[in-house]
């Protein structure tokens, strides 16, 4: 067996076409580890956002399908493919992915199969998900302690081969010290202007209707406040049609995917995350921690784990736009309180999500489970 922390060869599988808070902690976890010495892989079909952001960074990128049709096929390909190459180290990430990639590892007798597990969505019962989950994969990371938990408590899963490790935060990246204002002189408005903001992928479950409910709301209370939403995703149409329907669209503004995530965060006043489901720890929320902006967000998934509501943030029920805008309203007009959960919520984010902590940890549970080890 191999010695504790050798340099392995670890290999990421990803069938998702889009681009998300999934897809970004699978480049994360790979550039880091390749920064500790270790040879990272990315295999995922080739028309996907993280194939092509994977020869961007020049990460070590090969296509698959992934397509059921092109099952067996691939099959022998991967299974070929993790011999040739000596991989020690199989994470997956989605469905399809993990079927194959799962099936592919035990056919090429790879050492270590990992299952990622990134949302708190509920997971079938079903005899095929035993399968993939405790048969296909040796391991299960998940993203929050709470879906560990439920996959322990309702999926009657082993819960010594389940650990909970949130995505990190890198705490020089995330770190705001002026004060800018791009964003304001961007979409035309007084510098004095109190600035609400929401990073995230434009799904379903992000809440986004919540958020323009909540936004008339605060605006007939602070004409001062604006809101922007930041990100890209298949609901842009439908809150595009919201604004012109609630007389928004003055107020309330789209700016689309952003790269550079920290100047959009340093420029808000505050930030909001309406989600009503499937969030595991979102990544954006940590950020916004991070950044020493106080937030108001959801009890849902895995954020209570970080945030106990009135000491790092304010929390409410999903689904209330009301409560929402009353929590928002809160800290828009309460200077101290504001300041007092942004300072809280950048040292829980310092004591416990930093990206070092999260890569630490993963490459602990390597190391113990290649030396058929517990992971504490």
């Amino acid at each position: 067996m191999p010695p504790l922390f050798a340099k392995q060869t670890i290999l990421h599988t990803e069938a998702s076409e889009g681009w998300g808070g999934q897809e970004i902690r699978v480049m994360i976890e790979m550039r880091e580890m390749a920064k500790r010495g270790h040879r990272t892989i990315l295999v995922a079909p080739p028309s996907s956002d993280i194939f092509r952001r994977g020869l961007d960074a020049r990460i070590e990128t090969h296509p698959l399908s992934m397509r059921r049709q092109d099952f067996f096929s691939n099959l022998r390909w991967l299974s070929d493919f993790l011999r040739a190459e000596k991989v020690t180290v199989v994470n997956t990430h989605s469905s399809r992915d993990s079927w194959l990639a799962g099936c592919a590892a035990r056919r090429a007798r790879t050492p270590l199969v990992i299952k990622t597990r990134h949302i708190s969505a509920p997971i079938s019962r079903g005899w095929l998900t035993r399968l993939v989950y405790q048969r296909m994969h040796d391991f299960i990371i998940t993203t929050s302690e709470g879906i560990a938990r439920d996959m322990v408590r309702f999926n009657g899963f082993d819960p010594q081969r389940i650990a909970a490790v949130p995505t990190g935060v890198d705490l020089s990246l995330f770190d705001c010290g002026q004060r800018r204002r791009r964003l304001r002189e961007e979409l035309g408005l007084p510098s004095d202007a109190l600035l609400v903001g929401m990073v995230s992928v434009l799904r379903s479950w992000k809440g986004h209707p919540d958020l323009l409910h909540a936004a008339q709301l605060v605006k007939a209370r602070v004409p001062s406040a604006y809101f922007v939403i930041a990100g890209e995703g298949p609901r842009r149409a439908n809150i595009e049609a919201d604004l012109l329907r609630m007389n928004l669209e003055d107020y309330v503004f789209l700016i689309g995917h952003r790269d550079q995530v920290p100047q959009v965060l340093c420029d808000l006043d505050l930030f909001v995350l309406p989600s009503y489901a499937n969030e595991g720890v979102p990544q954006a929320l940590l950020q916004a921690l991070a950044m020493k902006r106080p937030v108001v967000a959801t009890a849902i998934g895995g954020i209570p784990e970080v945030i106990t509501s009135g000491v790092e943030g304010l929390l409410c029920e999903p689904n209330q736009p009301d409560v929402l805008a009353e929590n928002i309203l809160r800290v828009l007009t309460d200077p101290e309180l504001a300041r007092a959960l942004a300072e809280r919520g950048r040292a829980r984010v310092t004591e416990r999500y930093s990206l070092e902590r999260m890569i630490a940890k993963l490459e602990e549970i390597y190391a113990a489970r290649l030396n058929g080890a517990a992971v504490v």
